[in-house]
């Protein structure tokens, strides 16, 4: 009861919510959990190909919170599947089966036969929970590129300009920023008690990969939505990339600055949260909208830096 009411509130209080906070540019797409490059290309009415051209990928490994160029203006995806998209649709039905539960069977135990994991089977098969039963048909997808779970460190790295590691292109981001000022202004003050007003009634709302509405946020959803919602247009991005093109480094950080952490799912800045105070922030994790402190083992051995939205003077 006490979690409806807090929904309710939430609802009320928070009404207005910003489209914008919802949306990616129509032009790119940030790639979730499960996705592969054949269903990214089939959602936007395109081919593998022209994703690998436009992003200039030299294979098909693709990782959770890249964003990738879906659509050009002129090009030939726009009004219709092209008749090659339309091949790669029937090959990659043609690449599914199916597998018929047996008396002993378990999710983990059939992903492990189709070398997959059990939040694929779940996902290809709309599956509410792990419960299964005998004689129940499971469609399994053989797609090679499917993203099961975080990529290497080696995988990321590539990705980075001049082969450095992460921790060598953290090190160079905070390296390039200027330091903010020790205060901000009365009406940034103010939109930070409001911020830190609207993260505290989300408490308790579980987590959700992808999410940024109170149904269920992840991380980045739940920073958009709370600054938004305080009256901070934030467009929804991932960590990584609020970290390296929104943020700037804070010597001493205020209640309602962000605080960023690396190496929770990918060898890189891969999670944040907004600072409380007291060694505090409030973020959504596994368990939902917690409040946790930076000093805990698990946080503290991640920690990268407290960081402030360059719009906040």
């Amino acid at each position: 009861m006490k979690k409806a009411i807090k929904v309710a509130l939430t609802g009320a209080v928070l009404s207005g919510v910003l489209c914008s906070a919802s949306l990616v540019e129509a032009s790119s797409y940030i790639v979730q959990k499960g996705d592969t490059l054949s269903k990214i290309a089939k959602a936007h009415n395109t081919t593998i190909q022209q994703l690998k051209q436009w992003n200039q990928l030299s294979g098909d490994q693709i990782y959770i919170a890249q964003s990738l160029v879906v659509t050009k203006l002129g090009s030939s995806n726009n009004g219709g599947t092209s008749n090659t998209a339309s091949e790669e649709i029937k090959q990659d039905v043609q690449k599914s089966l199916s597998h018929k539960v047996i008396k002993g069977d378990t999710l983990s135990k059939i992903a492990k036969k189709y070398s997959t994991t059990v939040e694929n089977i779940i996902l290809w098969n709309n599956l509410k929970s792990d419960s299964i039963k005998v004689g129940q048909k499971l469609m399994i997808n053989k797609d090679t590129d499917i993203i099961d779970e975080a990529p290497t460190a080696n995988e990321v790295e590539a990705e980075i300009n001049f082969k450095e590691t992460a921790d060598e292109a953290i090190e160079k981001q905070l390296n390039s920023e200027k330091t903010a000022a020790l205060s901000i202004s009365k009406a940034n003050t103010e939109l930070y008690t409001k911020a830190l007003e609207i993260a505290m009634l989300a408490i308790d709302i579980p987590y959700k990969y992808g999410g940024n509405t109170i149904e269920g946020f992840d991380c980045s959803g739940f920073i958009s939505y709370v600054y938004n919602n305080a009256g901070l247009k934030l467009e929804r991005k991932s960590s990584l990339q609020y970290f390296e093109q929104d943020t700037q480094k804070v010597q001493q950080p205020l209640p309602g600055d962000i605080v960023f952490f690396k190496n929770t799912y990918i060898p890189t800045i891969s999670h944040m949260g907004i600072y409380i105070g007291g060694d505090q922030f409030i973020h959504a994790g596994t368990k939902g909208i917690n409040i946790s402190n930076v000093n805990e083992k698990y946080w503290n051995e991640r920690f990268v830096a407290y960081k402030r939205l360059t719009t906040v003077k």
